[in-house]
């Protein structure tokens, strides 16, 4: 597709009738929302940069891109008595002559005056300045090519943007989209639209026009000949996404892991410990197989630690804290929730419209974590749909399609949930204004119109029927997307609560399977934790094999994940034989089985779990770096379970054995013939071989391999 002329659109405008240069060819004035707020954007005016800052610049204010149409004509026409457009003189106009350079301007020549804009403008204010139909609008956009496909950095390709209005009418808008590459290591893009690959991968660039935004996803194969999907065998329908995705791409696919490597990685992440050295044994002491492996998924699944890890999983994820009494109610019940197999959609449910007494009813606290409506609507559309809302609370979303108003209607949803001391209640009365009007807005879910006839008494029933039904475009794929990160590494989509269109997935067909097939089991976490440790995708080696060591997003192998704080601190306790000790709970209380960060805990503390204050979903909050670095060195996670009976038993045991079964309990392998040899002669020729057995312990132990899952 060749590059858009520079000219297309604004000329198209101009040239629409002989005498009205902004008028349609019946005569009829269009839109300052369609036609001229473009204008301003693309130029950059209404950036967060300049005029669209919070306070605006240089005296003048505009919405941030457009966002609010009424007010930006009102300042452009009436503030400073009008002085700001000359109707008469329209070249003298401070809206034309700052922008063109004719006089001093602080942001710089943003209009040429030989640029269609600027002739637009000019005619607009020659016209009379005005509104034109309101309700003229930009109804949504539409992007070609929306797959851009590279085989050199020498090529390029034009984009066409396409606007479909709201009388459905369609605008070819290419010269006045913003376009924005999500990786300029990847793709660059010009201001007009052409797209040049820069290096071997996959991202997107993102287009946006008149309020509405699109993306298309631009690829750059890691190899001419086509590889992949012929070498990678299918195991379930995710393996035919993932191979044919490695095919198309060129890139090779890693081995399947090693039978140890596998049962190490899913004890990890199904149920946050390590295998027992007998479990390791007897699953190593038969053949290897798909189904062997299934079994072993199929086992965890079952096992207590599974509703331990996975309550943990939740409670982050859900922020729970508060008072001690108020979260070992939420815990309990959300462990219930996990244990009994309680469907997705139903958690959410109880957590959305739930009151009563937070010591006695759970889910109620949920509502602890909000000041008001808008911050509750701001957690459930993160928390259940991977939405990130809270830019549209002061103004449009600059990279989703969510406007102030879209915004406010949610959270409207929250306005008649009264919280009086321990008791989250539902009142007859509370609205939500919206911040310029001052006026009530209708409840209504994100893209849907408002309806006040559909509301029911407790309007928050209504919402949690709309997030939870199986046609909500974001509930099971943000449950999808996050379950898939947690056990892959790296989600579909990054971050896992920014779903958007300019956003898109690495693999949009594969997100939407796996979201039927959550559907489809009646949102079953453990049905979907299945299908996707039983994939080859899930089991492949972390080994990097031919060309695909660069690859850090195509799943052509097995990613490294760190342990969490407190599953580091489980499988060092697991390994050594010493538990940890937390104020408050028995003897043998794993780190996962906290109820609640505010459990004292300076290991956990430094190992940085996460302080449930904010969203861990990027990554664990607390301490990191050096002091993290320093304590596993010096600190008592690993040098206070040193001396213990696992040390001691070196003492009496053949070296060669003892060092194997270390390997086995930390690693889940047998040593290499090195390392076995290097360490069997350190425990031989010591004059202290307590002391050597420790050294080996903290060494194992702070090694690359034991801190994370690969």
């Amino acid at each position: 597709m060749r590059a858009v002329s520079g000219q297309g659109v604004l000329l198209g405008l101009l040239a629409c009738t002989a005498t009205f240069g902004w008028a349609d060819a019946g005569g009829q004035v269009r839109s300052f929302r369609a036609d001229i707020l473009p204008i301003l954007t693309k130029a950059g005016c209404n950036a967060g940069a300049c005029h669209g800052a919070a306070t605006g610049q240089g005296g003048f204010k505009l919405s941030l891109l457009g966002y609010d149409p009424e007010e930006d004509y009102a300042r452009i026409t009436r503030e400073w008595a009008g002085r700001r457009i000359d109707v008469r003189r329209p070249e003298s106009s401070l809206v034309l002559a700052k922008p063109s350079g004719q006089i001093e301007h602080e942001g710089g020549r943003k209009l040429p005056r030989q640029s269609d804009g600027y002739a637009v403008l000019r005619d607009w204010i020659a016209l009379g300045a005005p509104l034109g139909n309101p309700e003229f609008f930009v109804r949504s956009i539409e992007v070609e090519p929306r797959e851009i496909e590279f085989s050199n950095t020498r090529s390029n390709q034009a984009m066409k943007v396409t606007a479909v209005m709201s009388d459905l009418s369609r605008r070819d808008v290419t010269t006045l989209a913003l376009f924005n590459s999500n990786d300029d290591g990847l793709a660059e893009v010009s201001r007009h639209g052409v797209v040049t690959a820069r290096g071997r991968g996959l991202t997107s660039i993102m287009v946006r026009y008149g309020g509405e935004v699109a993306a298309a996803r631009v690829s750059y194969p890691f190899s001419e000949r086509r590889g992949g999907a012929r070498d990678f065998p299918v195991w379930n329908e995710i393996d035919e996404h993932i191979g044919a995705e490695l095919h198309r791409m060129g890139l090779a696919a890693s081995p399947l892991s090693r039978p140890g490597e596998f049962l190490r990685r899913v004890y990890l992440d199904v149920t946050g410990r390590l295998p027992e050295p007998h479990e390791t044994r007897e699953f190593l002491s038969q053949p290897d197989s798909p189904e062997r492996r299934r079994q072993v998924v199929d086992r965890l699944l079952r096992a207590e630690a599974f509703t331990d890890f996975w309550t943990l999983k939740f409670a982050d994820l859900l922020l729970l804290g508060g008072k001690p009494e108020h979260a070992q109610a939420y815990h309990r019940w959300l462990r219930q929730q996990i244990a009994t197999r309680a469907p997705l959609d139903a958690i959410v449910r109880e957590l959305m419209t739930a009151e009563g007494r937070l010591a006695d009813r759970g889910p109620a606290n949920f509502a602890t974590l909000a000041v008001d409506a808008r911050d509750w609507s701001e957690h459930a559309a993160r928390m259940f749909l991977g939405l990130q809302i809270g830019c549209a609370r002061c103004h449009a979303h600059p990279s989703d399609r969510w406007t102030q108003m879209d915004y406010h209607q949610f959270a409207a949803f929250f306005a008649r949930v009264n919280r009086e001391g321990e008791t989250v209640a539902v009142a007859s009365r509370g609205e939500v204004d919206h911040p310029k009007t001052g006026k009530p807005v209708i409840p209504s879910p994100l893209g849907v119109r408002p309806d006040a006839t559909n509301l029911v008494e407790d309007r928050r029933q209504a919402l949690a029927g709309w997030i939870t039904h199986a046609d909500n475009p974001w509930f099971a794929r943000s449950w999808a997307n996050r379950v898939w990160k947690h056990l892959l590494g790296r989600g579909l989509v990054e971050p896992v609560d920014d779903l958007r269109p300019t956003n898109p997935p690495t693999h949009p067909a594969l997100l939407d399977a796996l979201a039927r097939e959550l559907t489809k089991s009646g949102f079953d976490l453990r049905h979907l934790i299945r299908f996707i440790a039983s994939s080859r995708t899930y089991q492949l080696s972390a080994r990097p094999a031919g060309n695909n060591a660069a690859d850090g997003r195509l799943y052509s192998h097995a990613l490294m994940k760190e342990l969490s704080a407190p599953v580091f601190a489980d499988v060092v306790a697991q390994v050594t034989g010493v538990p940890d000790t937390f104020e408050g709970y028995p003897e043998g209380t794993r780190a996962v089985q906290l109820i609640s960060p505010s459990v004292p805990s300076a290991a956990l503390d430094v190992l940085g779990r996460c302080a449930r204050k904010r969203s861990c979903e990027t990554g664990a909050s607390g301490s990191a770096g050096l002091a993290q670095a320093l304590h596993l060195i010096n600190g008592s996670t690993i040098n206070g379970k040193l001396r213990s009976g696992l040390v001691e038993s070196a003492l009496s045991m053949d070296p060669g054995v003892w060092v194997y079964s270390l390997y086995e309990r930390a690693l889940a392998r047998a040593p290499e013939e090195q390392e076995a040899g290097a360490w069997v002669r350190l425990l031989r020729d010591a004059s202290d071989r307590r002391s050597a057995a420790e050294d080996l312990v903290w060494a194992l132990l702070n090694s690359r391999e034991f801190g994370i899952n690969q």
